[in-house]
């Protein structure tokens, strides 16, 4: 993948976090199943329309069909409501909620004062999710990391925020990808500055959040000895910091959506301001930052968006693999995985998306009609071949050759396989039906049908995500 198809990768998959043309329902709305399609036969490319020769994301977008060329039978929507762990709501009485609940944004995610004061957490101000939990006696924080950044850089970055101090990025570390150790202006008094083995927290990560906050356990415990330096996070020995991470929609094992995307840059950069423009902001100069300030790339007073990604594109950030787009790619996150190994003293927990049917011919996994945000629609529907496969049909191995795609891959949330959103490829999980639960285990926790990969916290859409949260944060401030 070259420079610029790599940004564009990145600058694509922010915008699918945060972009515009939801098809969701209203809260209370009632949903009729559409239609099955009259025809059974397998799917051919004349069913759908013709592409441009240049078979890029924004002809797909423009040629999303308007229904599936196979039936359908989809499954009725999950109810939020009844998302307690093991099915069993808890007693107040039984809840420690003094233990901080440190939430982590995904790819393109921003924090409470960044992107026009959106909440990345519930939408809409009146369905914010830290609101509501900090409103019912919990202790809820949420990070605000590189959106587009590595994991180390994320979890250097979520670290020194919950702690308090300047961002260390690592001598070596920074030394080998060519960026600075220090950004000056990522210094941080701390959500919680008390923070060690006495007094925990639990770490809940959307999307890249979920690679975000492994990344962070593997370092408190394990450092790295190239980039210890005094009492740093690459020390290592913190033992017990991190009681519970739970992932929701997670990355755990990568995607092939980072695979195969081939849009340009100036394309991608368009959905951004699109965004923007939806929410009354001036096209060209939305309040949005990458937050690469220790490779040089800050948003300059003035600067267009347009001008800063083409920065950002000529930068040597887009020449290596310390970057969202290698570590969120199956490759990258197999690579991932062999270094962020379970911790002995940390409990694991995984809630999974989906909002996509199989066609009842091929397999193929389909975006469920009112239930997938569009632009992720059109990233994931499965066009036949000659066309490329997308995620909902991948086949064959991942660029790296380090991964097989089967029909196991093809369930997603418009972004993510669900197969990727629980334990590591290769490793245990436990299914969770309630009861106690041990440090160094995965629990799956559950699938989310009919819920999308941004639907889930919020965005976009007039669903109310905060019985979910309520019910998260429940069983973890349960957890002896």
């Amino acid at each position: 993948m070259n420079k610029f198809s790599r940004v564009g990768t990145l600058l694509f998959l922010t915008v699918a976090l945060a972009a515009c043309g939801q098809t969701t329902p209203p809260a209370g709305s009632a949903v009729t199943a559409p239609a099955a399609a009259a025809t059974i036969a397998a799917p051919t490319a004349a069913m759908v329309p013709a592409l441009p020769q240049n078979d890029s994301y924004a002809a797909r977008r423009a040629a999303l069909p308007a229904q599936a060329p196979e039936a359908l039978a989809p499954a009725p929507p999950s109810d939020l409501t009844a998302t307690a762990p093991g099915g069993k709501k808890l007693s107040a009485q039984a809840l420690n909620k003094s233990v901080p609940l440190v939430l982590v944004h995904g790819l393109g995610g921003w924090g409470p004062t960044e992107f026009l004061g959106i909440p990345y957490w519930g939408g809409t101000t009146f369905q914010n999710v830290v609101t509501d939990l900090n409103s019912q006696g919990y202790n809820v924080f949420q990070a605000s990391v590189g959106p587009i950044s590595s994991n180390w850089e994320r979890a250097a970055e979520l670290y020194y925020q919950i702690k308090g101090g300047c961002v260390d990025y690592g001598k070596a570390y920074s030394a080998r990808y060519g960026f600075s150790r220090y950004d000056p202006v990522k210094c941080y008094k701390g959500f919680y500055p008390q923070w060690d083995a006495q007094h925990p927290v639990n770490l809940l990560g959307h999307s890249m959040g979920a690679q975000t906050t492994r990344m962070l356990v593997k370092l408190l415990e394990d450092g790295s000895p190239a980039d210890a330096d005094g009492d740093n996070l690459y020390t290592g020995g913190r033992k017990g910091w991190v009681k519970t991470v739970m992932t929701l929609s997670g990355t755990n094992s990568g995607t092939p959506a980072t695979d195969n995307i081939q849009a340009m840059l100036p394309t991608l950069v368009s959905f951004l301001k699109e965004v923007a423009k939806g929410f009354g902001a001036a096209a060209n100069n939305s309040v949005y930052d990458f937050d690469l300030g220790q490779w040089g790339l800050h948003r300059q007073a003035g600067e267009t968006l347009d001008a800063y990604a083409a920065r950002v594109a000529n930068s040597n950030f887009a020449k290596n693999t310390s970057n969202a787009a290698y570590d969120l790619s199956t490759d990258g996150a197999y690579e991932l995985n062999k270094f962020m190994t379970l911790s002995p003293n940390t409990v694991y927990a995984s809630w999974a998306t989906s909002a996509t049917t199989p066609g009842l011919v091929t397999g193929w996994a389909y975006p469920t009609p009112l239930f997938m945000d569009a632009p992720l629609a059109a990233l994931a529907w499965p066009y036949p071949w000659p066309l490329r496969e997308s995620i909902g049909n991948m086949t064959g191995s991942s660029p790296a050759g380090k991964v097989q795609y089967d029909a196991s891959w093809w369930e997603n949330d418009g972004l993510v396989p669900v197969k990727s959103q629980g334990a590591p490829l290769g490793s245990p999980e436990n299914i969770y039906k309630g009861g106690p639960v041990q440090p160094g285990q995965w629990y799956n926790m559950g699938k989310l049908t009919g819920w999308d990969h941004v639907t889930v916290i919020g965005l976009l859409s007039a669903r109310d995500v905060r019985p979910f949260f309520r019910n998260q944060a429940a069983w973890l401030a349960s957890q002896p």
